[in-house]
């Protein structure tokens, strides 16, 4: 419920008592909205149906709510998705009514826009309209009437203008993640491109840095290798060594990198395997034959 404060005696009124007060105060010029404080000069006041919420009003600067008041008072920012009551929608229809409505049903209108509790079915309608609108008697039937086709009208032409705004924001939402996931494929697409010729870098990288390895680590030859085979073994318990062990020894004493085992192991097998009568490999063991 709106209330409104007169501004040349400062009386509080209900929406539906300022006509019937503005007839009685002769400094009634103009009346606020009791929460906005909006000022509403002669006939303004009757669009006026809703205002901010007591949150807004009191908390202020706290209040974090989003809606609005523009400069006649008008909600223009609703809260987000919060619907208006079927109410509330009832009495934006005959607003938006009595702003369009033929000179008969004119001041028929403005009387319904003051009530904010106006009947959105017929039948409870047409009684209401007996007492709120004085229409009794066989011309008060024809003017119910005519008020009623015509309130019906205005509101299946604004339903009809939701729906068609509705499907347009759908459409276009619909459009933008349409375009946003062809974006997407787009990506997609160029990037295994990107990755397969990252990865092509990065496997003849490797296989020139393996290329290096394997020239740098087959420095030395079979000989060199053999002979500080013999020595590992001749230096071990009944001169024998696990091959692992003996692969170890023989890379330190051949000053050779870590990274340079699988090509030693290798090298060391070809070298026991082709002297069997100095070196022989039994199971994982190396023996030095005497």
């Amino acid at each position: 419920m709106v209330f409104f404060c007169c501004d040349g005696c400062g009386e509080t009124l209900k929406k539906n008592q300022v006509d019937g007060h503005a007839a009685k105060c002769r400094d009634c010029y103009a009346v606020s909205c009791v929460d906005c404080s909006v000022s509403f000069p002669g006939d303004d006041y009757r669009t006026h149906t809703s205002c901010i919420s007591e949150a807004e009003r009191y908390e202020k600067t706290v209040y974090r709510g989003v809606r609005k008041l523009d400069q006649i008072g008008n909600q223009t920012q609703p809260q987000k998705n919060k619907k208006l009551t079927p109410q509330e929608a009832w009495n934006q229809t005959i607003i938006t009514a009595a702003e369009s409505a033929p000179p008969s049903l004119k001041s028929y209108m403005d009387q319904l826009c003051v009530h904010e509790n106006v009947p959105r079915k017929e039948k409870q309608f047409r009684n209401f309209t007996v007492n709120s609108l004085r229409l009794k008697g066989a011309e008060g039937e024809r003017v119910k009437d005519e008020i009623w086709k015509f309130l019906v009208k205005v509101r299946d032409d604004l339903k009809k203008e939701n729906e068609e705004e509705d499907a347009r924001r759908k459409k276009q939402s619909k459009d933008g993640s349409k375009h946003g996931s062809n974006d997407k494929t787009e990506q997609m697409e160029t990037e295994p491109k990107v990755s397969s010729v990252s990865e092509s870098s990065d496997n003849d990288s490797a296989k020139k840095a393996s290329k290096e390895e394997h020239t740098t680590s087959s420095l030395p030859s079979e000989k060199e290798i053999a002979k500080a085979a013999k020595k590992a073994l001749k230096k071990a318990k009944n001169n024998k060594l696990k091959f692992k062990s003996l692969r170890k020894q023989v890379r330190e004493s051949l000053l050779l990198k870590s990274d340079s085992k699988k090509i030693l192991k290798k090298a060391l097998k070809n070298v026991v395997e082709s002297n069997p009568k100095k070196m022989v490999l039994d199971g994982e063991e190396v023996c030095l034959v005497k």
